[in-house]
């Protein structure tokens, strides 16, 4: 009796080994495809392998597939690369698409759609991030 339970317990701890490795699996694939998707305090961010220009394009199809009306861009030139801001507004929110340089051939993506001063709407911001990465490939 005691060497069938010992038995039961050692495939209980592989069958938990092998669903957490699993879960890794499928997290590193989703890395692959694009980065992780990371939610920051008050929105959302991403590493997405294209260049800051790809992704400014890539931003302005999202802006426009979401309906957001662009109201401010600008680029400046940093010590570790390309910086590019662009906001928009639709309806009650305010969006804000961050692009910084990250590493070679990769932009970091930081979305923020603020509803007040002092509420944002991360599931937005999901929306927006997921279509400029959509777009971007």
């Amino acid at each position: 009796m005691r060497r069938s339970s010992t038995t039961l317990r050692s495939q209980a701890a592989a069958s938990c080994a092998a669903l957490l490795l699993g879960g890794c699996v499928v997290a590193a694939a989703g890395a692959g495809a694009g980065g992780g998707i990371y939610f920051t305090q008050r929105g959302v961010e991403s590493v997405v392998p294209v260049t800051v220009e790809r992704a400014a394009t890539a931003t302005n199809q999202a802006f426009g597939a979401l309906k957001i009306r662009q109201t401010k861009s600008q680029a400046e030139q940093e010590d570790d690369g390309e910086k590019r801001e662009i906001e928009g507004a639709a309806g009650d929110r305010e969006v804000n698409v961050t692009l910084k340089v990250e590493g070679k051939n990769s932009t970091r993506v930081q979305v923020v759609a603020k509803r007040t001063a002092v509420t944002w709407d991360k599931d937005f911001a999901r929306s927006v991030l997921d279509k400029i990465v959509a777009y971007s490939h």
